[in-house]
């Protein structure tokens, strides 16, 4: 796993950029640049794009404690030890993952008309 230049941190979680998009989860990129910059204050964030706390504020608290003011990083890769050609937008945020069973929703209407395509 790559490491933080800075103070050696390991992300628990490394997500396909391509995937914010696709998921409609673009608020995720915000929840990830206020919770950075409430940790780094030492206090709570409302990290939403609905009336949140302001990005451009958010940008200027992570730029004070000596970060880049988009919540991009360096890392250095786990392998080789060299920094990473690239920028990795990172920071605290709560992840859970859907779980969608067709098991678990197999049962889930036990009367009502049925379809002859569905069954």
């Amino acid at each position: 796993m790559p490491f933080s230049e800075r103070n050696g941190w390991c992300p628990d979680l490394v997500m396909n950029p391509h995937g914010f998009p696709s998921r409609m989860t673009v608020g995720k990129m915000i929840e990830l640049v206020s919770g950075k910059a409430g940790v780094l204050e030492g206090g709570q964030r409302y990290g939403t794009a609905f009336g949140g706390d302001p990005v451009l504020e958010m940008g200027k608290q992570l730029v004070k404690n000596g970060y880049s003011f988009d919540g991009k990083d360096v890392l250095m890769s786990g392998i080789t030890g060299e920094i990473l050609p690239c920028y990795v937008f990172s920071g605290p945020i709560f992840y859970q993952r859907l779980k969608h069973m067709v098991q678990d929703k197999m049962h889930s209407r036990a009367r009502g008309p049925k379809s002859t395509l569905t069954r």
